[in-house]
């Protein structure tokens, strides 16, 4: 049985990038580790390519998608399933989603795939899908090594990425992970030292949603890595700049980028969003302790909670600034089905929109409180013009030159 999984993407998702943000999805790998080498399997993503359904033939169509590329994800199994193939739907949007997915496949695959991949194959090859496949919590010292022959690596910012651990404690409002993940669970550190070592790379990314939350485990990881002498990316909350030896341990092991939650100045939308202890006044010494150790601070600008006003674009990108962010981008909260944010709008009544390409963090597809849909896409959009100004730019490339080194300062360009 042939069998085709896709990471589905809207057109606008990748058009203007050489290279997928960020790695290789993890959705179309944890299928791909979890299939029999028996089975003839190809993948496809994307954000580095749209798929040309006339050119695949598959006995089995997977595709993987969140909220924004759901249309793009329809699309695709409508017309697999009028070629003949059998189509399943997966990903964030189809598990909380799970009756509008099932009016373009033969079935509905929710939550984590492994657990329900075999038995999923095996009807497959019968041509007798179940309308649902139920994933549950996975063991992660159950997970296989990602076919990473299927996929370039030059295709992303991160040459790999490899998964370290699935779920978070935390529930921010806007945020899905939780619900669908649940409480985070790590892989077995000398799995992750032996994938790492078979790689013919010094450059990854350590894929978790926080990575540091489990300090004994980070601790531990973080001293397995340092004999690899690679270079790493990660994901992690700013509690990070207030355990000095944690710190020093994610230094020596390899770190050279943080994507740190940070998302706004406001004190009392970051406490609506669930991130009360990220504590504005002391985010310029946290992340001032972060650059002595030459790591990179990158985090996204969120606009549009309750609690903004028109004043908060042009005050952000002078925080940020001020408070020595490296790396930003805006993006306006979006809404994701299932998440706190958006029964929160539906209950007001302020969800504007249920067509999902427009829930790509560009558009308002709900009612802001405080300022006119036009005025926060607008507003949105030029906060980039803003932090990346001349004058700011030049006097940030200064300090990260002082801060994190020649070096990095020209990675970093």
């Amino acid at each position: 049985m042939k069998i085709c999984l896709i990471k589905a993407s809207a057109p606008s998702y990748f058009k203007d990038y050489k290279k997928a943000r960020g790695g290789p999805p993890q959705s179309i790998f944890s299928a791909a580790a979890a299939t029999p080498r028996s089975f003839q399997l190809e993948m496809h993503d994307e954000t580095i390519k749209m798929v040309n359904p006339a050119k695949i033939t598959a006995d089995l169509v997977v595709i993987f998608f969140a909220t924004p590329d759901a249309n793009r994800g329809y699309e695709l199994a409508s017309t697999f399933s009028a070629k003949g193939s059998q189509v399943v739907i997966g990903g964030l949007h189809a598990t909380f989603l799970p009756e509008e997915a099932a009016k373009y496949a033969d079935a509905v695959m929710t939550g984590e795939c492994e657990n329900v991949w075999d038995e999923l194959l095996q009807d497959a090859q019968n041509r007798s899908l179940k309308p649902r496949y139920t994933g549950t919590t996975v063991d992660m010292s159950t997970l296989k090594p990602y076919p990473r022959h299927l996929i370039t690596a030059e295709q992303y910012n991160w040459e790999w990425s490899v998964l370290v651990s699935r779920g978070c404690k935390h529930n921010c409002s806007f945020c899905l992970i939780p619900a669908m993940l649940g409480k985070t669970r790590y892989r077995p550190i000398p799995d992750i030292i032996a994938e790492i070592s078979e790689m013919e790379t010094d450059w990854l990314e350590l894929h978790a949603d926080h990575l540091t939350e489990d300090r004994e485990y980070a601790l531990e990881l973080f001293k397995a890595l340092e004999p690899l002498k690679i270079s790493w990316a990660g994901e992690t909350t700013i509690r990070i700049a207030d355990d000095p030896e944690l710190l020093e341990a994610a230094a020596k092991s390899g770190a050279k980028y943080l994507l740190i939650g940070i998302e706004t100045s406001s004190k009392a939308a970051l406490k609506r969003a669930g991130k009360g202890f990220v504590k504005p006044e002391n985010l310029k010494e946290q992340i001032s302790r972060i650059h002595a150790h030459g790591i990179i601070v990158d985090t996204t600008a969120i606009f549009g909670f309750d609690e903004h006003t028109t004043e908060i674009f042009i005050e952000t990108a002078k925080f940020f600034h001020d408070i020595g962010v490296d790396l930003t981008a805006p993006a306006i909260a979006i809404p994701f089905p299932g998440s706190r944010f958006y029964n929160q709008l539906v209950d007001e009544g302020r969800l504007l929109s249920d067509n999902w390409r427009d829930f790509d963090g560009a558009h308002a597809v709900y009612q802001p409180k405080n300022m006119s849909c036009e005025e926060l896409e607008a507003e949105a959009e030029e906060f980039s013009q803003h932090f990346y100004s001349i004058t700011r730019t030049a006097s940030r490339k200064l300090r990260q030159i002082k801060d994190l080194g020649l070096a990095t300062t020209l990675q970093l360009s």
